[in-house]
């Protein structure tokens, strides 16, 4: 009828992993060009920078020996813990 063979279908299969392998190769190229275009970016002071975090001191409970932050220090629950409840 169309006149397809089992050769041509095999032929027709290998084109088809050929494109569909290639593609992905391609897209895999791409995401990684990318990457290194951003990291680029980045490094260079362009890109988004990390947000800085603020830096708190800790102060060490005479009671317990825990670390608590100095300036938002609350109470651990101890009756003899020197930090406002």
């Amino acid at each position: 009828m169309f006149g397809l063979g089992l050769n041509k279908l095999i032929l027709l299969a290998i084109i088809i992993a050929i494109v569909w392998y290639g593609w992905k190769y391609v897209d895999r190229v791409n995401r990684v060009r990318r990457a290194i275009n951003e990291e680029m970016l980045r490094r260079r002071g362009g890109g988004k920078a990390a947000p800085e975090l603020p830096a708190e001191d800790l102060v060490k409970c005479t009671v317990c020996g825990a670390y608590v932050p100095g300036v938002r220090a609350t109470s651990c629950g101890r009756a003899d813990c020197p930090w406002p409840a």
